[in-house]
């Protein structure tokens, strides 16, 4: 077969992406700690971001930050135009910090499959449309290539746990991208919860944008493909459909569910995460969900989950209340300045809560709350970034590691699940990590189909 003009044996792709890798009954602790130690330039964790659209752009900023410890040696994205001008930007930066009149040590690539070939990569940094996250991440940790993944992480909780016994059989660090956890504030309400300031822990409200008011026609005719984009790569393991901009673009990526489920993941991977963090079930999740939700409308090409009110029950009695912005506008208004993100930890004493601009409490004095030994702290870190970089380079802790992302992860999409089989409630057994007695619907709905040769790093 032909990828990207390559003429491979399905054999041989297979082998390449590390779905036939003899790499898993290497120790993982040798594994990973020769990637640094052996290939690094002067000490530094060599780095490759894959995807640098809008968030790949970001990323690429901060590993650019990050001079003192990380290179950014490639680049890669099926346009070619932004790999090819990311990677003179990169470039330049370091010829400038060098004081070179040239520099040439960033490479840019079209495959990622180019990237992971490469033995001085240490590590990637995957900012693609979510459903590249699970393939390529596979594909890096079979690679020995340590990972940093944009949020959220799959089309489906089986994706999830596929990533997940990648990781950990490889033993290479596993970044998730929900920077909030470098946040202080975020810390320091989750803090707050765990050490009971606010009393017991009764319950959670989170909420976060859901990109309801978006809305583009389906296409009547085919567009024409843009010159230097590859539009087979781009869309990958997902079904083929016909190319027009809006699919391919931003949005499309978003709130198509050939390649998303929707903000119920792709921006409620924040709030859930927090809720996970401060509710201490970063290894578990809620065991019931009941609710109802929406979807964009019939003529829209946008057909994902647009708006969501569910509930949520765990094992250890606390409830969840997860909705949509527009859902929750008048339910936390009451309490505090509304913003379209946020969580908020219930106890018995009163309430904390947290988003990108601060943290608002019942008390004013738990703003100042002293913690004293023995108290529960969580992870520190001021840059998710460098918290990765540093895990590489020092053995230390990622902040958000593959558990707690495959456990916030599964609520998203059960929530998806949960409205789409139009069944009302389900109960979710997560020991087991199954549903408890699914009906055909359900069932039906709990994987996700993917294509040849792509995905077959997810089939192996």
């Amino acid at each position: 077969m032909t990828i990207n003009g390559k003429n491979i044996s399905r054999r041989n792709f297979i082998r390449n992406t590390g779905i036939i890798a003899a790499s898993t009954a290497i120790i993982p602790s040798i594994f990973s700690s020769c990637n640094t130690k052996k290939k690094s330039i002067n000490g530094k964790v060599n780095v490759a971001s894959i995807g640098v659209g809008g968030r790949g752009s970001n990323h690429v900023v901060g590993v650019l930050k990050l001079a003192a410890i990380a290179q950014l040696v490639a680049v890669c994205d099926p346009y070619e135009d932004r790999r090819t001008v990311k990677a003179q930007k990169v470039n330049e930066f370091y010829a400038k910090q060098k004081g070179l009149t040239s520099y040439k040590g960033c490479k840019a690539y079209n495959h990622f499959q180019d990237v992971l070939d490469r033995e001085d990569v240490d590590a990637v940094v995957i900012s693609t449309p979510d459903h590249w996250h699970v393939p390529i991440a596979i594909a890096a940790a079979k690679a020995g290539k340590h990972v940093y993944l944009e949020k959220p992480v799959g089309l489906s909780i089986p994706q999830g746990q596929k990533l997940r016994e990648a990781i950990n059989d490889s033993g290479v660090v596993f970044q998730y991208g929900t920077q909030q956890r470098s946040g202080k504030n975020f810390r320091h309400a989750c803090e707050l919860t765990r050490n009971e300031v606010i009393g017991k822990l009764e319950r959670i409200e989170a909420w976060c944008d859901s990109g309801k008011n978006n809305f583009a026609p389906i296409p009547t005719e085919a567009e024409a493909i843009p010159a230097g984009f590859d539009y087979d790569l781009w869309q990958g393991p997902a079904l083929k459909r016909p190319y027009s901009k809006v699919r391919a673009s931003n949005k499309g990526a978003w709130f198509i569910d050939d390649y998303a489920i929707g903000f119920v993941a792709g921006w409620g991977a924040h709030p859930l995460d927090i809720a996970q963090w401060g509710n201490n079930t970063d290894e578990t999740s809620p065991i019931e969900y009941s609710g109802t939700g929406s979807f964009f409308a019939e003529d829209n090409i946008f057909n994902t989950m647009n708006s969501w009110d569910i509930h949520a029950k765990y094992a250890n009695g606390v409830d969840m209340h997860f909705c949509s912005y527009d859902v929750a506008k008048p339910i936390v208004s009451k309490y505090r300045p509304f913003m379209g993100h946020g969580t908020t930890f219930f106890g018995s004493k009163g309430w904390v809560s947290v988003d990108r601009k601060g943290v608002h409490v019942s008390n004013s004095e738990w703003l100042n709350h002293q913690f004293t030994e023995g108290d529960i702290r969580l992870v520190k870190s001021s840059d998710h970034m460098r918290n990765f970089i540093e895990a590489i380079k020092n053995g230390t802790p990622t902040v958000s590691p593959i558990e707690s992302a495959i456990r916030s992860d599964t609520i998203s999409h059960l929530c998806d699940i949960l409205v789409r089989s139009g069944e009302g409630s389900l109960k979710w057994n997560p020991e087991a990590e199954r549903i408890v007695n699914p009906t055909s619907k359900i069932t039906s709905l709990f994987t996700k189909e993917s294509r040849s040769p792509y995905g077959d790093i997810l089939n192996g």
